[in-house]
């Protein structure tokens, strides 16, 4: 059985328990009137980092490889770890590199699927880690499935505030849902509470603001939506729209190639695709990644 079989089979244990040290002590001191033009600054400056005293959510590992959410030996995590270098590489390379101009929104990056158990929440999770490998920038994972909220489960901040709550109320600051991790790099946005008109709330203007506020104006921040199969939800096409590349993970022997097709039509002809093969016994240098953002409907 593959590791992301084993993912789909544990996705549902029990959540994870985090940890929750106390608050930083600032000292407060009086500050002069700035002019307009700097307050404003200050105010989306602010607006866009997570909250200093925000509690800081411990990421247990070993927890992770239980539930098989992470590989659970050495070799697995060697192979994985190298198949992503492979996945992530154009990733890059669209958001901060040779082809950034090229894709609009390249900074945002959603995982998806044709349908349900294919392993896109797991693929979501480890992209994200691997891209908080790098330096030079920092990663948010948002759980953008609200139906299910796998990765709000999985980091244990069910009940906590999400998007969904800051789509739904415009007075709540986006910046009051990110959540700091003990990982390098990496920060976490739970779903939030379900909300009956989440396809709505996504296509309102008021999306495309949060993710202006979570994408980071004064330093580089990429963010990985995990998203409800494309095929399974009204909101993942919508969520889809706002982003500017897709993953879209594909169960090898398992996905029907007209489902995918389905899949792909549904996607923007402007956004960078790629599609990953999972559950396959082609080795590493094979197929695995492929991509293409000039036609979603021909065979694959």
């Amino acid at each position: 059985m593959s590791i992301v079989e084993k993912a789909a089979e544990k996705l549902k244990a029990l959540p994870l328990e985090s940890g929750q040290p106390q608050p930083l002590q600032t000292e407060t001191k009086p500050v002069p009137k700035a002019p307009m033009v700097e307050r404003l600054q200050e105010r989306t400056r602010m607006l866009d980092q997570p909250a200093e005293s925000a509690p800081l959510c411990v990421v247990d590992l070993a927890a992770l490889k239980r539930m098989s959410v992470l590989p659970a030996d050495d070799d697995a995590e060697r192979r994985l770890a190298d198949e992503l270098r492979r996945v992530k590489r154009p990733l890059l390379d669209n958001a901060f590199g040779a082809g950034a101009e090229t894709f609009a929104r390249a900074k945002r990056i959603v995982v998806t699927s044709a349908e349900a158990g294919e392993g896109k929440t797991f693929t979501a999770l480890n992209l994200a880690l691997s891209l908080a490998h790098e330096t030079d920038f920092e990663v948010l994972l948002v759980d953008g499935d609200i139906p299910k909220s796998d990765i709000t489960r999985i980091f244990g901040l069910s009940g906590e505030g999400g998007l969904m709550d800051v789509l739904a109320d415009e007075q709540r600051a986006p910046a009051e849902v990110i959540v700091r991790t003990d990982v390098p790099n990496l920060l976490v946005v739970p779903a939030g509470k379900r909300h009956p008109l989440a396809a709505e709330l996504f296509r309102s203007r008021r999306m495309e603001y949060v993710l202006d506020q979570w994408g980071g104006q004064h330093r580089g921040r990429l963010m990985v939506f995990d998203s409800p199969p494309l095929l399974a939800a009204s909101e993942s096409q919508v969520l889809a729209s706002h982003m500017g590349q897709v993953v879209v993970v594909v169960a090898a022997g398992r996905t029907r190639r007209q489902a995918v097709n389905s899949a792909l039509q549904r996607l923007n002809d402007l956004q960078y695709v790629g599609l990953i093969l999972n559950m396959s016994d082609l080795s590493a240098d094979e197929s695995y990644y492929d991509n293409d953002h000039e036609s979603h409907s021909r065979d694959r």
